[in-house]
């Protein structure tokens, strides 16, 4: 649910919509897992394990329930550069700031400078 952990992107928000029948904000700034997402996805597995063939979406639309095909190709996407750049430096950041918390807590208050945090 957290922003910072987890983004579906626009692409991915517009799947999820498109597949489970709901409509939640913008593609822009619904980029977060919601817990309806979460409800009307398990409502979705339970109704495709039962054999169903539709479902009642929040929004009282019909959606079909059915298995996606694996290899068809519009399940498939290209990540872009600036994706998977954008992917790389979010976790070195965090490995940063985790680094850099745990530092603070062990060096002595008066001597610490940004510097020495980092390196």
């Amino acid at each position: 649910f957290k922003e910072k952990r987890y983004d579906l992107a626009r692409v991915g928000r517009y799947k999820i919509n498109k597949k489970l029948g709901i409509h939640v904000g913008e593609p822009v700034t619904g980029s977060v897992l919601t817990k309806e997402d979460i409800v009307t996805t398990i409502e979705y597995l339970v109704r495709l394990h039962a054999g169903d063939k539709t479902m009642t979406a929040p929004g009282g639309v019909e959606v079909p329930v059915e298995v996606d095909d694996i290899d068809h190709f519009g399940n498939r996407r290209l990540r872009t550069v600036g994706e998977l750049i954008q992917n790389q430096i979010r976790v070195g950041l965090s490995r940063m700031e985790r680094v850099v918390r745990e530092r603070m807590t062990t060096q002595d208050v008066e001597a610490i400078t940004p510097q020495t945090l980092i390196n």
